[in-house]
């Protein structure tokens, strides 16, 4: 089985409940091939700051479930990304935490090598970083 580089996201969200714009933007990249998701966890703080943890053999919305590429989800989650994930929040408040194979990165891979060449690099540059070096050029980054 090939399998792309995977990346583990983390995403906060200030209210209980992840709205239904980034089930769809995630579901739509999932949908157009450039992504597979491997894991999902959800992480809820209620109000007594307890942290709840649902994955997508809990029952999740059916929305997360559709998502899924593989036959089952993977476990490439660890401990320490759900501690990072459980400290991005407060009570009431919930975090998105999910494993995503770029497939367009092997799909270049295996083109690159097929033409006889080698990926030397992949490397993740910082949004900030990105944007900083955008605004410096002259372009608005909003």
């Amino acid at each position: 089985m090939k399998v792309g580089p995977v990346e583990v996201i983390i995403c906060a969200f200030r209210q209980p409940e992840v709205d239904a714009t980034v089930v769809a933007a995630l579901g739509g990249a999932v949908k157009s091939g450039a992504v597979a998701l491997m894991d999902l966890v959800l992480l809820t703080r209620d109000h007594n700051s307890v942290v709840h943890v649902r994955d997508l053999e809990d029952h999740l919305q059916a929305d997360w479930s559709d998502m899924m590429v593989y036959p089952r989800p993977f476990t490439l989650l660890s401990d320490a990304d759900l501690e990072v994930a459980a400290e991005s929040i407060g009570n009431n408040e919930t975090a998105l935490v999910v494993a995503l194979e770029h497939r367009w990165a092997q799909r270049l891979s295996d083109a690159v090598r097929e033409s006889g060449g080698v990926t030397t690099l992949y490397a993740r540059i910082p949004n900030e970083t990105v944007v900083t070096a955008l605004e410096a050029d002259g372009f608005s980054v909003g």
